[in-house]
């Protein structure tokens, strides 16, 4: 595969895990008013485990322990997986699907032109600041919309509205550095199905070591089982599979930029949810951050294509291992 069928290729991926993400979101959001999250959390991946050690054992019986070969990297994507996921699930019990994927992914490019810099040879202008801070507005205008919202049309507090988003900002900062500690694995030739084998071992053990002092959690509501198993399957396998082929193809700073559109399909998806209420002017704010977002990345792309042509090729990546 060149680079350019690579990136058309990881395009297609992540659009992919954009579509099923976004209906992974508006139904986790009606599960976690009816169950608390960490047992939601702990089937789903307790569920998503399972299938990945199969899977390997099955399949892939050579590379199964090539991600092992850097524990160091590996037990670091595992504290930031199980942050990302279990912070996501809990700030769904605040806010709109929608709103809750609007600020994650605003936040998110906005971090990573921070972070990035540290593990990869990112030059620091290849996002313009006006485009980056539009996502900043954009954002917090939706988070005061949600904070009127959330008072009016669902009964939370103020003090329960404010959790959620920085439920969320936590859920970007774990996301984006799961994201560079994925794409280290991948450089090192670790195949995608490995990789998921090995991410998850935290997020169930912390997971099922809090369910289980819920009360009442050692005995998992059975009717939850269908539901939580099918968002196992068609929410959290199948698109992080299609993520982690997208991690694989494309920069780490390019797959945020790029999943910052994921909020639409997620608001579309809320409009058949009878249970939420959705308004026009968060719907305004969450295209307004949509728009910063791929203006950006149009920009570090056209920034990159000046650069190169003027002889400078850049640093190799990957320069922190």
């Amino acid at each position: 595969m060149n680079k350019n069928t690579g990136a058309l290729f990881g395009l297609i991926m992540v659009f992919c895990y954009n579509f099923l993400d976004a209906g992974k979101e508006v139904y986790s959001g009606y599960l976690v008013q009816s169950a608390h999250p960490m047992q939601v959390t702990f089937i789903i991946f307790s569920t998503v485990l399972i299938f990945f050690q199969i899977y390997c054992y099955v399949r892939m019986k050579q590379s199964y322990a090539a991600p092992l070969g850097n524990l160091k990297v590996v037990f670091l994507l595992n504290i930031t997986t199980a942050g990302s996921w279990i912070t996501f699930f809990y700030c769904l019990k605040y806010l709109e699907p929608a709103v809750a994927a609007a600020i994650i992914t605003g936040v998110a490019p906005v971090l990573m032109v921070f972070i990035s810099p540290l593990f990869f040879s990112t030059d620091r202008r290849q996002y313009r600041l006006l485009l980056l801070l539009g996502i900043a507005a954009s954002s917090l205008w939706l988070s005061f919309i949600s904070l009127r919202e959330g008072d009016l049309v669902y009964n939370l507090t103020a003090e329960e509205v404010i959790t959620g988003i920085l439920l969320c900002v936590a859920c970007a900062f774990f996301s984006i550095f799961s994201n560079v500690f994925s794409k280290r694995l991948s450089e090192e030739a670790c195949p995608p199905e490995a990789i998921m084998a090995h991410r998850f071992y935290l997020t169930v053990l912390l997971t099922c070591a809090w369910s289980m002092q819920l009360p009442g959690g050692e005995h998992l509501e059975v009717q939850m089982f269908p539901g939580v198993l099918i968002l196992a399957l068609l929410g959290v396998i199948i698109p992080l599979w299609c993520l982690q082929y997208g991690i694989k193809a494309l920069p780490p700073s390019q797959i945020m930029v790029l999943i910052s559109v994921s909020p639409v399909f997620t608001f579309a998806f809320q409009l058949f949810d009878p249970r939420l209420s959705p308004s026009a002017s968060s719907f305004v704010a969450i295209m307004l951050i949509c728009f910063f977002s791929l203006a950006a990345e149009v920009w570090r792309i056209q920034y990159k294509e000046r650069v190169i042509e003027n002889g400078y090729h850049g640093l190799p990546e990957d320069r922190g291992r």
